[in-house]
Formats: C-alpha cells, structure tokens, sequence
C-alpha cells in the first residue's frame, strides 16, 4: 500500500484535500469517485521514515544469505511442506532486508498462482538467469527440492573459486603495500635528510646519489604529477577495458600471463564443466545450457570458444570438435567431452572433470603465494639496496678522503 496526497471536489464544487492508502493511483481515484468526488490531483506521498530506513541495504544480497535461502526451502520442500508455507517461513527468518522484500514478493506471487522461477523474475535482481533456469527445470520435472540444493551448492562452489584466487592474491598484495611503503619512506624523509647533509660539502657526488637526491626532489615539490599520472592511467585503462576489443585484449594477456594465467584457465574450465554439467543434469536443452555456461565465464576468450561451440551443435555437431581447436582448453577436456557424448554420460562425464580441475586451482592457488614471495622480495632488496647505496657511497668516499689526509698529516708531522 502506497500513500498519497489528493485534491477533489465535492458536488457543491468546495474543494477537499487530505490523504489517504491505496493499492495505486487508480484505486484511490476509484474510492474518490464512489463518495461522490470529483478528482482533481493525486499525487503520491515520499515520505523517509526510520522503518524504511532500516530496509536500506547497501552491497545486496550476501551469498551467503542465497544458499541458506537455497537448502533450507529444499529442506522444505522435499519433506512436503507447500511452497508458499516455506517461503512465509524463509521471509521470517532471513535478515537481509532487500533478501526479505524479495521472498515476500516472491511468496505473494506463488500465492497467486505464479511458479517460483516467474515470480523472482518478477522481483528485484538477486539470482541470475542460470539460477532462474535451473529453478525453472526443477518446477517442470516435480524436482524442485534436488535442484535447490545442487543450486546451493552451485552458488557455494562458484563462490568459492573467487574466494581462492583472492586469497592467494592477499599476501603478495600486502609485500607491494610494504614495498611501496619503505621505498616512500625512505625517498620522503631518509634521502632528504641526507641531501641536507651533503649540501654542506663541496665535493662531487656519485652518480647514483645525485640521481636518487633528483627522484626524492622531484616526488617532494611535483609529487601531485605523479598521482596525477597514476589516476589518468586508471581511468584510461577503466574506459579502454570497457571497450568489446580493450576488454579482449585484457582477458587475452590474463589467460597467458605466468603464474595468474594458469590458474585463471583453469578456474574458468572448472566453471564451464561444472556449470554445464549441472544444466544438462536438471534437464535443460544443450543448446540452452550452452547459451547460459557461457554468458557464465568471466574470461572472453573462454566464453568465445562456448559460443562458437554452441553455434556447432546447433548445425548437428559435436561439442568436442570446437573445444578441441581451442589453444585455451586442454586436450583432456575435449577429449572427455568426446567420451561423453559418446556413452551418452556427459553431464556425468563434466561433472568428472569440474572436480579434477577444482583440484587443480586449490593446488595452484596454494602455490601461488610461494611462487610470487621470492619475486616481490628480490624486487624489494633491490630497491632498498639501491637507496642505501646512494645514500652511504658518498660517506664511504668521504672517509677515505679523510683517511688519506691523515696519512699525509703523519708524514709532514
């Protein structure tokens, strides 16, 4: 029910003002008109109060808060309660609130006759159409509590990959932060320091201290170009990715970069069988599935070679064959493929495969941290060793001039 604001006029013709809940504007002009009001204005009431305050909810809904949503509803539904009992249930219990305006828009919707995939259509964006899909296969084939839950678990493993690639990703990130974070202290207090110091010789200094005073120089008085620099280069590179070729390009460098690039080939290849492995399972049409595994993968030039796949199994062909000529998927995925369609297990067959390469990105994602330290290490070492040189050669110069001058002191004494 939404509130609002009306004039009308009454049959002397004294003009009436109040407000007034109503379904819609049309359902309040209709209440008017049987008192015997003739309608002049409706206008609908924005008010912000503390309870729709609290209904705020900044980041959406928290994987999390779907696959609890996810297996307690096929818990339900697989022990026969009715669906909009479950959903009444769910709506109490979720502390989400955009998750619980959600599930009470979709409750009312089953309850007016609707299935369960139409209606969180209907609602606000909170599962995707590989979701919707699947809950729509498990309402048609009267398996809609099997399906549930292999979709929790679905959103459970998707979620998971990501989690293990920025996990391994976290410690190399914090050695970059304590990188950039000693080599600035050090050009920002250490080498200026030293550059007040030297000033008050009159002496020639070494090459590499008069270039490391210069880079402190320079950060001190111009240190604004370079953020400057750095935020020009963000945006540009945030608008050339947003571009169909920028963005290609990008996933193309991604996929053969060393270290990353296996894991995130390998990532993507878990999605991809593992996804379409499940769709075929709850009985969607290959080409469909196809469709929905590829809008799926992040990487373009993975969801390129599934397209194309699904554009040769549309003329008759095998799903293998185009896998196959990919450089980005390996030969036992293709050949697996082929052995699926073959013995007609395929969904079975991917499903092999999806675990085998899950196994191989927490075997990665695991080396990954180890393989990265000794990098960013030496990276370190070099730059502070090349600070320290600049800022003691000069003192190591300084003391042999002053060795050499006591030593003739000595032979004229």
């Amino acid at each position: 029910m939404a509130k609002y604001t009306y004039s009308a006029r009454d049959s002397e013709g004294k003009e009436i003002k109040g407000k007034m809940e109503a379904r819609d504007a049309e359902a309040l002009a209709e209440i008017l008109q049987d008192r015997g009001l003739v309608v002049v204005n409706i206008k609908e009431q924005i008010s912000i109060d503390v309870e729709s305050l609290s209904q705020i909810n900044i980041g959406g809904v928290p994987m999390k808060e779907k696959v609890v949503f996810m297996r307690q509803l096929a818990t339900m539904v697989g022990a026969g309660l009715p669906l909009t009992r479950g959903l009444q249930i769910m709506e109490q219990q979720i502390s989400n609130p955009q998750f619980k305006r959600v599930i009470s828009q979709v409750k009312s919707s089953v309850e007016s006759g609707k299935s369960l995939a139409d209606s969180f259509r209907e609602a606000d964006e909170v599962f995707d159409d590989i979701a919707l899909n699947l809950i729509e296969a498990g309402e048609s084939s009267g398996n809609l509590d099997v399906i549930l839950d292999k979709l929790a678990i679905e959103l459970e493993e998707s979620k998971k990959l990501g989690d293990k690639l920025r996990s391994a990703l976290i410690y190399p990130i914090i050695l970059v932060i304590v990188i950039l974070g000693v080599v600035g202290l050090m050009m920002f207090v250490m080498v200026p320091t030293m550059t007040e110091i030297y000033a008050d010789f009159d002496a020639e200094l070494p090459f590499i201290t008069r270039m490391l005073m210069g880079m402190s120089t320079f950060l001190l008085n111009y240190w604004w170009i370079l953020l400057i620099s750095v935020l020009s280069i963000v945006i540009a590179y945030k608008v050339w990715v947003d571009t169909e070729k920028g963005r290609r390009t990008r996933d193309k460098i991604l996929a053969k970069f060393p270290i990353i690039g296996p894991i995130i080939s390998k990532m993507q290849i878990a999605q991809f069988t593992r996804l379409l492995g499940l769709l075929m399972a709850s009985g969607l049409p290959i080409i469909r599935a196809l469709e929905l595994t590829a809008q799926s993968l992040s990487n373009v030039m993975f969801r390129e070679v599934i397209e194309e796949a699904k554009q040769e199994v549309e003329k008759g062909g095998s799903l293998a064959i185009p896998v196959a000529r990919s450089e980005y998927y390996p030969l036992i995925v293709s050949s697996m493929i082929a052995v699926g369609e073959e013995t007609g297990e395929l969904d079975n067959v991917l499903e092999r495969v999806s675990q085998y390469y899950k196994d191989e990105v927490d075997i990665a994602t695991s080396n990954m941290s180890s393989l990265l330290e000794p990098v960013f290490l030496i990276v370190m070492g070099v730059a502070i060793a090349f600070i320290a040189l600049g800022v003691y050669l000069p003192m190591f110069q300084l003391s042999e001039v002053m060795g050499m001058v006591v030593d003739i002191i000595r032979l004229i004494v």
